[in-house]
């Protein structure tokens, strides 16, 4: 009976505290990226028509402030911030401009210095962006251009670089280090320190996705995700189209449609987080899950987004 009643609060009691944690708020314009590192989500959103910003939330102390803006002249291709991360208050993101040729510009800021450019790459407006920003983690910062992938500190510092041997189409960090998906379907694992620690090999395009953490390297597939370590591999399937948003602690963050989804993967128990509008941005973190639909940006915390799911 005791038992029963002390579960009973708590069950009552988690859901009422993650509650008065989470946030929610508008913005002055659409939103075209979010990330999440910590208590820092950054975003980009166009806060008048051809001038687009990029901005830094701290969830925990509720302080929100703009990092630079950028105002195009109109062009018959368009124009905009394409992705933004940012870990303890420095962040990178990537511009686009032009018509024909795209005009690709990546960009960073750490504390009271002016925003830097770090890279200017045109490419055809056609193919894939020639900067590729990393799924982003506390205290480190991955990007790729070409085959070379680079991972900056908070400070500003390059923390490691690396040549692969085929151009990078995914990039991640996370919890046990890094994770490339490059073009020939091989995916590297580096540690913390930069180390290469393995080249697996897949099917060239089989892998969207991977992220190196507690139980493995984790690969999202177009079954599913495939978890791989000194055990036998392990297979969960998810809904075909689903985008993966990250993982952490056993659960993972995914997109169907106009549903933000989270699984645990330790009982298969699959539940609807939230209905936004179609092709949200969204990223699960450590700390909780940060989410973007139209004008609309949010964040829940740890608590509410385990006891959602």
């Amino acid at each position: 009976m005791r038992r029963a009643l002390a579960l009973g609060l708590i069950l009552a009691v988690v859901p009422a505290a993650a509650a008065a944690t989470a946030r929610e708020r508008q913005v002055a314009g659409p939103i075209s990226s979010v990330a999440v590192a910590g208590t820092d989500v950054s975003y980009a959103d166009e806060y008048r028509h051809g001038c687009h910003e990029v901005r830094l939330w701290n969830v925990a102390t509720r302080g929100d402030r703009r990092l630079a803006s950028h105002c195009f002249v109109s062009t018959s291709t368009g124009s905009g911030v394409a992705g933004v991360i940012a870990t303890e208050g420095r962040a990178l993101w990537l511009t686009y401009t032009g018509g024909n040729i795209r005009e690709w510009s990546l960009w960073t800021k750490g504390g009271l210095a002016k925003a830097k450019r770090l890279a200017f790459l045109p490419a055809d407006v056609d193919g894939p962006p020639p900067v590729i920003l990393g799924s982003v983690w506390e205290g480190s910062l991955p990007y790729a251009t070409g085959r070379t992938i680079v991972v900056l500190a908070p400070n500003g510092s390059r923390r490691f670089s690396f040549t692969a041997s085929d151009p990078v189409v995914y990039l991640s960090a996370h919890s046990r280090g890094y994770a490339a998906v490059l073009e020939n379907g091989s995916v590297l694992t580096f540690s913390t320190g930069g180390r290469l620690i393995r080249e697996r090999t897949f099917a060239p395009g089989a892998v969207q996705a991977a992220v190196l953490a507690a139980p493995g390297l984790i690969v999202k597939t177009a079954a599913g995700l495939e978890i791989h370590s000194a055990a036998p591999t392990q297979n969960y399937p998810l809904p075909r189209n689903a985008r993966f948003l990250g993982y952490s602690q056993g659960l993972v963050a995914y997109g169907l449609g106009r549903e933000l989804r989270l699984r645990q993967l330790r009982n298969g128990h699959d539940t609807l987080f939230r209905r936004l509008e179609p092709r949200f941005h969204a990223q699960l973190g450590r700390r909780g899950l940060a989410y973007a639909s139209g004008g609309t940006l949010g964040f829940s915390v740890w608590a509410m987004v385990s006891a959602a799911s």
